[in-house]
């Protein structure tokens, strides 16, 4: 026996009843019960701890906005279930990441995996190339790992880089995956990232495919982007005045061990959907694709069986107007970090353009919750869950 479990097993209670207990406790009260003694720091440190408590931890209900702007960073934390009750006030914590005041307008928020959030920034300006770095977080710990190696890019305004996290689980490994764009040239190269590499490797992807610039949506050990892949080449002059139809639309995905990449097709029946891109996400573990439809309102695809073109659905549609927007001035695009209640009753938004964190029922087709959040420059974060994973 260990000198650990001979110190656990000092207390009356048995120790599988204490590891059981623990399991049981959140984030917050684990981090305090970590200061008792040396036995039950190095129990609640564990791996398999760790990982069996993330396990057993809540999935797909917690949301962070995160006031991006300022240092220290401003980090609101609540449920989707919160929200549907109409609370008033929502919890929040602060924190300083120790970036550089310079660029801290630069901070990017790429998504959540297991309780980490990635973070990327611009870190400096060259002649001839901008450099990023990546970093993950841990907001329930606060913890921060180090800076990935530097992404370098051409330092031109139509250059830019947008990134995606994910976790190839079978090598229990998290990964960064950077779509590097160039919007004049009409050309994009991915690059990807994991915290054992020492620099970005390139991956290739099919050609005459043009990616998305939105960021990926990572679901079922994959990345996903919206593409662009016509019959013949891609003619820049037709992207310019959104000429491309729906049929020139695929989903790209990328899988997360960088072994399979597959051409997913669009739901059927899009003719009358061209007033504006269409949008990929995930909602409940689920790829999703969001449409204009005529400039009244917009439709929610779902794809019930990740890969199977014929699984897709129609899950809802929702009107601009019982959104309370003008669909001229404000559309679906104006809208992001789309979460949905387990139930499916609720789909929770969040308008960029007014700074609204927006609940709408669908089974009334109207507006529950909304609050006004035009305090700071926010992102936010789907998925969330506390965890004692570290960054590192």
């Amino acid at each position: 026996m260990s000198p650990n479990e001979n110190d656990l097993r000092s207390h009356s209670i048995p120790i599988e009843l204490i590891f059981e207990i623990l399991l049981r406790l959140p984030v917050k009260s684990l981090l305090r019960l970590r200061c008792v003694s040396r036995s039950w720091k190095s129990l609640i440190s564990s791996p398999s701890f760790v990982k069996l408590h993330l396990q057993r931890s809540p999935k797909n209900t917690n949301f962070l906005l995160m006031g991006i702007n300022l240092d220290p960073i401003v980090v609101l934390s609540y449920t989707l279930q919160s929200l549907m009750k109409k609370a008033k006030k929502i919890p929040f914590f602060e924190q300083s990441l120790g970036f550089s005041e310079d660029f801290t307008h630069c901070h990017r928020v790429s998504g959540s995996i297991n309780g980490l959030i990635c973070l990327s920034s611009i870190v400096s300006f060259e002649t001839r190339y901008k450099m990023y770095d990546v970093r993950l977080w841990n907001p329930a710990t606060r913890l921060l790992s180090k800076a990935s190696p530097p992404l370098l890019i051409e330092n031109k305004f139509s250059v830019f880089a947008m990134f995606g996290f994910g976790y190839d689980d079978s090598t229990d490994t998290y990964k960064v995956v950077a779509n590097i764009v160039d919007r004049r040239e009409w050309r994009n190269e991915l690059r990807v990232y994991s915290r054992s590499d020492t620099c970005w490797r390139t991956v290739s992807t099919s050609p005459g495919l043009l990616l998305s610039w939105e960021e990926p949506q990572f679901v079922c050990n994959s990345f996903n982007w919206l593409a662009v892949k016509p019959s013949g080449p891609i003619d820049r002059k037709q992207i310019h005045r959104l000429e491309y139809t729906y049929d020139d639309y695929v989903i790209f995905s990328l899988d997360a061990g960088e072994k399979a990449q597959k051409l997913l097709q669009m739901p059927p029946d899009l003719d009358n959907y061209n007033r504006q891109e269409p949008k990929v996400v995930v909602l409940k573990e689920h790829l999703c694709i969001f449409c204009d439809f005529e400039g009244t309102h917009f439709v929610v695809w779902q794809m019930e069986e990740f890969g199977v073109e014929d699984s897709w659905t129609t899950l809802m549609y929702v009107s601009y107007l019982s959104l309370q927007v003008d669909a001229c001035k404000c559309s679906f695009y104006n809208y992001s970090n789309f979460n949905m209640s387990e139930d499916g009753n609720y789909l929770l938004m969040y308008n960029e353009r007014d700074s609204l964190l927006i609940v709408y029922d669908k089974r009334v087709k109207e507006v529950s919750t909304c609050i006004n959040l035009c305090k700071h420059v926010w992102a936010g974060v789907n998925g969330y869950v506390q965890s004692l994973v570290s960054p590192e």
